[in-house]
């Protein structure tokens, strides 16, 4: 049949009149079987594809971009042979100006005077073609979005498979975009995954479109896990129907290492890496728990310490180690404390516990099974681990320890009372020579706990601002004019009042804090006389006691400078009084500093001069001005000659040997006669003041010296 592009060659063909075929708006054309060439078209492809029917004469559907090549078309018509009635196909058809389109093609066989045509409709589809492409490319493009997220993002299908991941995601969990694709949640989560709750999670999911943050375990493709935070978020398709959902994931490893780091900080004494108090405190209670939970009733049940389940604590004081510290530096004083750790936590079981809850005290927790025979037998062997001398530093340092043993339930069922009864036991140690073990029991004196707690508020005293100093005049006694003051510390206990300095001074040498309280004194006694002077207050000097810790300490010397030199004081106003044990004790080293704080101007004093045993030659060769008569000598006179003879003596021979005597304590007229008479120049005590507050010095005696 010849190509012919007319109306009448075109109506031989069912449906190609002019209202079906030319009239109809969408594309029609009839091609030749075999060859696909054009037989006709209608005005609509003509239309859409800009084609005039002169200009499809003698081409074929493959010539114009209807097929993109004769394989395609052969395929094509092998399904129309194979099947009946219209053949639906999707391609991109080439229009006249090369511009390529989209459309659905349903395709009939005809026959026609014995041969083989073919019908095809085009139906357009490029706007869903294109918005199926911005679909793609939005989901491209927020695909390499998720891509720079820190965070991993999966979507998983109504089917519980894995449609995407971003790169984080993959890298998280060490898989291949291939590889993950199509696996399951429990896939790629460990074998625990059932613990989880997924009702509940679908049930959030349904109900409101997202579930609650929470960790879990996740597993990599090498089998290892790690701690994820995960939200889930429900997906819906295009009619609102569920189709899945995804989540985002967030590895939390380094969170929770930097968690464990803060716990362990929070819980562990950063010197020795031991439990720290609050952790103690913890572990304690809960062994009590569970010894309470075994005796619910130990009494009733006659459950005693050497027989029953029990808990024992063992409070270790290191003796003496503020002196160490002093003596030798803090860097010294920590390498004991840690050898000190270390040479118990050898001797523990690995159930027990060892944490450092002070400077220089630890608690050992013993869990049953312990009797009270095992307890006494730990305690032996800490004492016996401190018999042996440390070598640090070329030098062998000897240091014992003082322990105080508490038992649960006996000495108490809480965690409050058996510390506090551990630390009663190891002060009654302390008070029977050091070095020894103690069992806490009635027997334990008030004495013991009135001492232990001065310790313990006296430990914070100076930083809280406790002390204060009061002034006692010294008097000249020839003219009742003031010769100076003695700085005397106070302690002002924020519940007991006020504390006298015989109950807690000997505990602060005892313990190895006098030596800042000391330099607080001294500190303070400065800037006060600072002020007097600042006033128009001139007080001719200012004495301060000076401890034996101080003098052991390699900076004093510095330390007085330092004062001075910040308050602009004339070194000739500060005298530093020294007791007469002192100078009996490590004579170079006391020597040279007297000597040194000699040369800056300071003047120097000896107190209680009388009560020790120095040499008169020995004396002689101290850098001192003035020596001060003990003041239990001065209490006798008129009651025992001998002491009124030992004051004669000691006011003749600081004159022979050209220093002040200052009689301390006088409280009566008779021995204000006594002083007078044997030529004693300079007084202090009752009979003219009491230790009084600096205010009320400077309301005396200011319009005296003036």
């Amino acid at each position: 049949m010849p190509f012919a592009l007319t109306t009448s060659d075109a109506a031989a063909f069912p449906l190609c009149d002019g209202t079906i075929f030319h009239g109809c708006t969408i594309p029609f054309t009839i091609t030749t079987l075999d060859e696909g060439r054009f037989v006709e078209i209608n005005m609509a492809f003509e239309t859409a594809f800009g084609w005039k029917r002169e200009e499809l004469r003698e081409k074929t559907a493959i010539e114009v971009g209807l097929w993109s090549n004769a394989e395609n078309r052969r395929q094509f018509l092998e399904q129309i042979k194979r099947g009946n009635g219209m053949h639906p196909i999707t391609l991109a058809a080439a229009r006249r100006d090369g511009i390529l389109h989209h459309y659905h093609t349903f395709s009939m066989q005809l026959s026609h005077e014995g041969r083989l045509y073919l019908f095809t409709a085009f139906i357009d589809i490029q706007d869903q073609i294109d918005a199926e492409k911005e679909a793609r490319d939005s989901r491209n493009h927020l695909l390499q979005l998720y891509d720079t997220m820190i965070d991993g993002y999966a979507r998983v299908d109504k089917h519980l498979r894995i449609q995407e991941c971003n790169r984080a995601f993959r890298e998280m969990l060490g898989y291949t975009e291939n590889e993950i694709l199509n696996l399951t949640p429990r896939d790629i989560t460990p074998s625990d995954w059932h613990k989880l709750d997924i009702r509940i999670e679908q049930e959030q999911l349904f109900r409101r479109g997202y579930s609650d943050i929470y960790e879990k375990e996740q597993l990599r493709k090498d089998g290892s896990t790690f701690p994820i935070e995960l939200q889930l978020y429900r997906c819906l398709d295009t009619t609102g129907n569920y189709d899945g959902f995804w989540g985002v994931i967030r590895d939390i490893s380094e969170r929770k290492r930097q968690q464990a780091d803060i716990d362990y900080i929070s819980y562990h004494d950063s010197l020795t890496n031991l439990p720290n108090r609050a952790l103690l405190l913890e572990k304690l209670e809960h062994a009590l728990k569970r010894a309470k939970h075994l005796f619910p009733n130990p009494s009733s049940q006659g459950a005693q310490p050497e027989d029953g389940y029990q808990i024992a604590l063992l409070f270790i004081d290191l003796d003496h180690f503020k002196n160490i510290n002093d003596t030798m530096g803090h860097a010294v004083g920590d390498t004991l404390l840690q050898i000190a750790a270390e040479k118990m936590l050898h001797i523990l079981r690995e159930s027990d516990l060892l944490a450092r809850v002070g400077g220089d005290e630890f608690v050992i927790l013993l869990e049953a099974p312990i009797t009270t025979i095992a307890v006494a037998g730990v305690a032996q062997r800490i004492l016996s681990l401190f018999s042996i001398p440390i070598p640090l530093q070329e030098k062998e340092i000897y240091m014992s320890v003082s322990v105080g043993v508490s038992l649960f339930p006996k000495d108490g069922d809480d965690t409050e009372s058996l510390i506090k009864h551990a630390e009663l036991a190891m002060f009654q140690a302390k008070s029977e020579g050091r070095g020894v073990s103690r069992f806490y029991g009635a027997e334990l004196g008030a004495g013991i706990l009135e001492r232990m707690t001065i310790e313990h508020d006296l430990r914070g005293a100076l930083q809280r601002r406790e002390f204060v100093l009061y002034y006692q005049p010294q008097i000249t006694l020839a003219t009742g004019q003031l010769a100076g003051v003695e700085a005397l510390l106070r302690w002002i206990h924020p519940k007991r009042g006020l504390i006298p300095p015989g109950q807690f001074i000997p505990i602060a040498e005892d313990i190895g804090i006098i030596s800042e309280i000391g330099a607080w004194v001294l500190q303070e006694a400065c800037r006060q006389m600072a002020a007097w002077r600042e006033d128009g207050f001139e007080v001719p000097s200012m004495a301060v006691n000076i401890s034996a810790q101080q003098f052991e300490r390699s900076n004093l010397i510095a330390i007085v400078r330092e004062q001075l030199e910040k308050y602009s004081l004339p070194p000739h106003t500060l005298e530093l009084e020294v007791t007469e044990s002192i100078l009996m004790h490590k004579t170079e080293m006391v020597i040279a500093a007297l000597e040194g704080i000699k040369k800056m101007g300071v003047r120097l004093a000896i107190d209680d001069f009388g009560t020790g045993y120095s040499s008169l030659g020995y004396l002689k060769s101290l850098p001192v001005q003035r020596l001060k008569i003990d003041t239990s000598f001065i209490r006798e006179i008129g009651l025992d000659n001998n002491d009124e003879a030992i004051t004669r003596a000691v006011i003749a021979l600081s004159a022979s040997l050209g220093l002040e005597t200052v009689a301390e304590g006088v409280e009566s007229k008779e021995q204000e006669k006594f002083l007078r008479d044997e030529n004693c120049p300079i007084v202090q005590g009752f009979r003219y003041a009491h230790p009084l507050p600096a205010e009320e010095i400077q309301a005396r005696y200011a319009s005296r010296s003036s």
